[in-house]
């Protein structure tokens, strides 16, 4: 069952940057509004930022195993 809801997960985040082409954009206000799958591209790399940025500070955050002794 975990290994089927993991698949499709991937499956939908893949499938959700094609659609973008496909979606008309009337409103945009900005320039990137207008841009196909920004919103998927822009949360893929922001995930991807915040998984690089933990592993960072908490190679910094780490204590020494003796630290108590």
């Amino acid at each position: 069952m975990r290994k089927m809801l993991k698949g499709l997960l991937i499956l939908l985040a893949v499938l959700s940057i094609p659609v973008g082409f496909f979606i008309k954009h009337e409103h945009a206000v900005f320039f990137w509004d207008k841009i196909p799958s920004i919103e998927a591209i822009f949360g893929v790399i922001g995930a991807f930022l915040l998984i690089l940025a933990t592993a960072i500070l908490s190679s910094f955050a780490q204590k020494k195993e003796d630290f108590y002794d």
